[in-house]
């Protein structure tokens, strides 16, 4: 047994990487308190697009008992940016009996052990719009961020979506010695609105 230990190591000491028992994050999963708020930010807000819906009820109690509920309803809507059906997100909402509600113990800034969503996005400032339209909490705005040592510099902006899910969303302006990362590779670049455009407030 040591001595197929000490194969998996390097000449430094340092272990060598083994085939992971996992695919990249395929979705962030969130337990939403109203489907219609949660799609207005996500879908109408931010641009997602269905990409599968459903409903299930206590035909199927196995659905409830992944989530560690008693036999429940769950409706479902799986969001996806573009056509990509990666790093997306799932917004479920428990009815009948709907779960008790939970709080965080401080919704103005992060709590240890809490997760955070993170985006990369070619126009943080209108995001900024819409997530005041609805009357999100913004725990900063579009804050310029340098990271010298890379040659970085972001714009960069923290929210709560409606399940006060911590949420970051980030601009590059400067990718210095990383990829550049606004946009998911191989997709066309979305040209910005012009500011105080009619046709923008229309299509927002």
């Amino acid at each position: 047994m040591a001595k197929a230990k000490s194969k998996s190591k390097t000449k430094s000491g340092a272990r060598k990487s083994v085939a992971p028992l996992v695919t990249p994050l395929k979705r962030t999963a969130i337990i939403v308190r109203d489907m219609k708020k949660s799609l207005a930010f996500y879908r109408d807000v931010l641009g997602f697009g269905v990409w599968v819906q459903g409903k299930l009820g206590r035909e199927a109690p196995a659905i409830s008992k992944l989530l560690g509920l008693p036999p429940a309803t769950v409706r479902w809507v799986i969001l996806q940016s573009e056509q990509v059906d990666w790093g997306m997100v799932g917004l479920f909402e428990v009815s009948e009996p709907a779960p008790a509600v939970d709080r965080h113990r401080s919704l103005a800034r992060a709590n240890r052990g809490e997760a955070c969503l993170v985006f990369h996005t070619p126009d943080v400032e209108r995001i900024h719009r819409g997530a005041r339209r609805l009357g999100l909490r913004i725990l900063c705005p579009p804050t310029r961020l340098e990271i010298p040592d890379h040659g970085v510099v972001t714009s960069e902006m923290t929210l709560r979506d409606p399940n006060d899910v911590l949420v970051n969303f980030i601009e590059t302006i400067e990718h210095g010695i990383l990829a550049p990362s606004n946009r998911f590779p191989g997709l066309a670049p979305i040209r910005k609105r012009r500011s105080g455009a009619s046709s923008r407030r229309r299509s927002e």
